[in-house]
């Protein structure tokens, strides 16, 4: 078959352009098994192709193709397409782009895919003309659909374990849920070569803080842990599986010398459960000797990293690493399932920091049962981790996310009423703040926002009070450092650029509106929808 694989545009928040701008990930390693099983694949990444491209929308600003443009794109020659959809508050985006697909595209297979579509399969269908939803993890079960599609068509996704889709008669029906690959090592290698991939290279995008070109690499899937606010347990379930480290440091080699990167971004849920695979891998890379840095944005956890592990991974290139307390609040924690120790984690960060890697820290603020007494104690929380010598925190929060427990448990106590674009709206709230929304019953959306800022502030305070460099490189390196070490340095080094490139607009404006060529060329750029 003749399949398209599309990464959709990113709907991001107007007032936030640090928005992570990546590679897909995910779609690349879609396109790598269908492309494995015989069938002719393209992939069309709507941010590759136009990555400096910002739309204004209702919602916020579209980053990368219009949905028209992307449509526009696709072959017409096409049997099968395929599309991405990761985060719910991009839902009525993918729904749209999905309609016109379906509207150009009538008799094509037409199949989603990602967390959102895994955790809402039906109203996903509902709402489009999908003809079927992959369940969870994608690339077998992808590849098993083409197959039957291609030799017998809508009868035979009856056998096809892991899928939502519509039968002849128009119902919804739904197969066995299929197990996960337990060999990370058979699975194909993502098909970089079908992406724009020196557009992020060579701007330097990526996951993880800017250390030059970088890729992102995975190591594990899935997460043994059932926190009540993440989607895991039902896109990937609680089986922790990880790959071999000679098979992955293969990969890294390879993309090292074909595309000449310099640092790596592990996008795992969280990398570090066993600390013997971290020991294990951090000597392998020793033994060959490798030389690029590598970053763990995703908050990890801290069980397995001590004074030694820490030490090994600055060793081995490994200068970023984020950890997820989430709160505080040990009544908190246990409300949502986070099963850690609070001073263990300090004394990891301790470590970590002392080792020379550059420490953050990720909190939310918000859950259903959260009072002002239980952010005051997430503020003590914070006071210790900015004593301990962590660089950076970032407070989010609190979003029900499709999939999630509190979702559930929101959804049934009629706090989520209806999932209309409101709501998906809404999900976007942990990424501006100025458009939070609080789920919490003893914390106003206002008070919320007030919280969010101080706690911010307490950190910063704190950490800058008791090591005053600190203050001083974090302003030289957003506005002159060629390299920066922490994610809020390229917060304020983007927002700087967008207020540049705004007043530089609003100038050259205000200079064509003095003459009538001026005027002409402008009212020509608004006609157009520049």
């Amino acid at each position: 078959m003749r399949v398209t694989v599309i990464r959709p545009p990113v709907l991001m928040p107007r007032y936030n352009m640090a928005t992570l701008v990546v590679p897909p990930l995910g779609p690349a390693y879609v396109a790598a098994a269908i492309r494995q099983a015989g069938h002719d694949v393209s992939l069309i990444d709507a941010v590759g192709l136009a990555i400096e491209k910002y739309t204004p929308q209702k919602r916020g600003l579209l980053h990368g193709l219009t949905i028209e443009e992307l449509v526009g794109v696709v072959s017409k020659d096409v049997d099968a397409i395929g599309v991405s959809v990761q985060f719910s508050f991009e839902w009525p985006l993918c729904r749209a782009l999905l309609r016109m697909i379906r509207e150009r595209f009538p008799r094509v297979l037409l199949f989603a895919g990602g967390e959102h579509v895994t955790a809402l399969p039906q109203l996903s269908m509902e709402e489009t003309d999908l003809d079927a939803v992959v369940l969870g993890e994608g690339e077998a079960t992808v590849v098993d659909l083409l197959n039957h599609w291609a030799s017998q068509g809508r009868d035979a996704l009856a056998a096809v374990p892991g899928l939502c889709y519509r039968g002849e008669d128009g119902r919804l029906m739904s197969t066995s849920r299929r197990p996960r690959q337990t060999c990370l090592d058979a699975i194909p290698r993502p098909a970089w070569d079908l992406v724009p991939l020196e557009e992020y290279l060579c701007r330097h995008y990526g996951f993880g803080v800017d250390r030059g070109r970088s890729m992102p690499v995975l190591a594990s899937r899935g997460c043994p842990y059932q926190c009540t606010f993440c989607s895991n347990s039902l896109m990937w379930t609680t089986k922790w599986l990880a790959r071999d480290p000679n098979d992955l440091l293969d990969e890294m080699s390879e993309l090292q010398a074909r595309y000449r990167v310099q640092n790596f971004d592990f996008y795992d849920l969280t990398v570090i459960v066993n600390r013997q695979w971290i020991i294990d891998f951090c000597h392998a890379m020793e033994r060959r000797n490798l030389s690029f840095t590598w970053q763990l944005p995703s908050g990890t956890r801290s069980e397995s990293i001590d004074d030694e592990v820490a030490r090994l991974l600055y060793r081995t290139g490994c200068r970023n690493v984020s950890f997820a307390p989430e709160s505080g609040s040990p009544e908190i924690l246990r409300s949502i399932k986070k099963q850690i120790s609070l001073p263990r984690m300090i004394q990891s960060m301790r470590d970590s920091v002392a080792a020379g890697l550059n420490v953050k820290a990720n909190v939310i603020f918000g859950f259903p049962r959260e009072t002002l007494r239980h952010i005051l104690e997430s503020f003590a929380f914070i006071v210790k981790v900015a004593l301990a010598g962590i660089h950076d925190l970032s407070i989010w929060v609190f979003v029900p996310y499709p999939g999630c427990e509190i979702f559930g448990e929101l959804r049934a106590v009629g706090r989520i009423p209806a999932l209309t674009d409101e709501y998906y709206d809404r999900l976007a709230a942990y990424a501006e703040v100025g458009s939070t929304f609080s789920y919490a019953d003893r914390l106003s959306q206002r008070m919320l926002v007030f919280l969010r800022v101080v706690g911010v502030a307490l950190f910063y305070v704190t950490a800058w009070i008791v090591r005053p460099w600190r203050a001083a490189r974090f302003v030289w390196n957003s506005l002159f450092g060629k390299v920066m070490e922490s994610r809020s340095e390229m917060a304020l080094r983007s927002l700087l650029k967008r207020v540049w490139k705004t007043s530089a607009k609003s100038d050259a404006a205000t200079r064509f509106s003095d003459s009538s060529l001026g005027e002409s060329i402008h009212s020509s750029h608004v006609d157009h929808g520049r």
